[in-house]
């Protein structure tokens, strides 16, 4: 696909760029990708077929606790989604920074799914600290930022008698897309055309050269989709009995 050169020193130009809905580099995907895209639709919609079941659960329940863990469990679909129309229309790092999100959801989700308290911060030569994860996210304590959640999931792992080995899917997957998330080398090479000295891209493209990457990316997507549906079974499993406090009046129970 060779795409046509734009002089971005040119308002209108820029203009055209930036409501440019990247069709042409979408059809390249979906002719290169097109049994990868076909198995990530089954998958994923594997799981939307799970969802309706955790938002009734929630809705029924009314509680901060089952609140939290159904607006965490869709947010992860609604990542995975826009996550692949970044990919698939040329903009791998903000594609990757999006994945990275999904990870982090999963990992927040099965945090808020217990009224245990659980590690909430780990330092050497002290104590761990323990606290209802829930509480802490709906206060806004800063030690249940997102960027730490695949790491406080694997210190309550036990506690939460999660699978080790989906605890470690979540890992390599948040190693995989933190490089994504922040400028290096990465996202350089992202936007130079790998067969072409010199050539940049902005904004979306499709790069015969990368299709080895694409197809890596699109089948981290797959796995991670092949891992929900058990999580989201666990999920549901903890929300059929009240737990938490009414959405309008909780106070947290730790001073943690």
């Amino acid at each position: 696909m060779t795409q046509p050169e734009i002089d971005l020193t040119q308002p209108d130009a820029v203009r055209r760029e930036l409501l440019d809905d990247d069709r042409a580099v979408k059809d390249e995907f979906a002719r290169h990708l097109d049994g990868e895209l076909n198995e990530l639709a089954e998958v994923l919609a594997a799981c939307f077929r799970l969802l309706p079941a955790i938002n009734e659960a929630a809705n029924r329940l009314q509680t901060q606790r089952s609140a939290l863990v159904a607006g965490f469990a869709f947010g992860v679909l609604d990542d995975l989604v826009i996550s692949t129309k970044l990919m698939l229309s040329g903009k791998a790092p903000a594609a990757g920074n999006v994945m990275r999100q999904a990870v982090e959801g999963i990992a927040m989700s099965m945090l808020c799914s217990t009224d245990e308290l659980l590690v909430v911060e780990m330092k050497k030569k002290q104590t761990p600290v323990r606290a209802r994860y829930w509480e802490k996210v709906w206060s806004g304590d800063s030690r249940t930022q997102g960027h730490l959640a695949v790491t406080q999931l694997d210190w309550n792992a036990a506690t939460l008698k999660l699978n080790g080995d989906g605890v470690a899917r979540l890992r390599h997957a948040r190693n995989h897309y933190n490089t994504f998330s922040h400028c290096g080398t990465l996202t350089i090479a992202s936007r130079v055309a790998l067969d072409v000295p010199g050539m940049v891209y902005v904004g979306g493209h499709f790069d015969p050269a990368k299709l080895d990457a694409y197809r890596v990316e699109m089948n981290e997507r797959i796995g991670l989709c092949r891992v929900l549906p058990p999580f989201m079974d666990r999920l549901l499993a903890t929300m059929p009995r009240p737990a938490g406090r009414p959405l309008a009046a909780a106070q947290p129970a730790e001073p943690a």
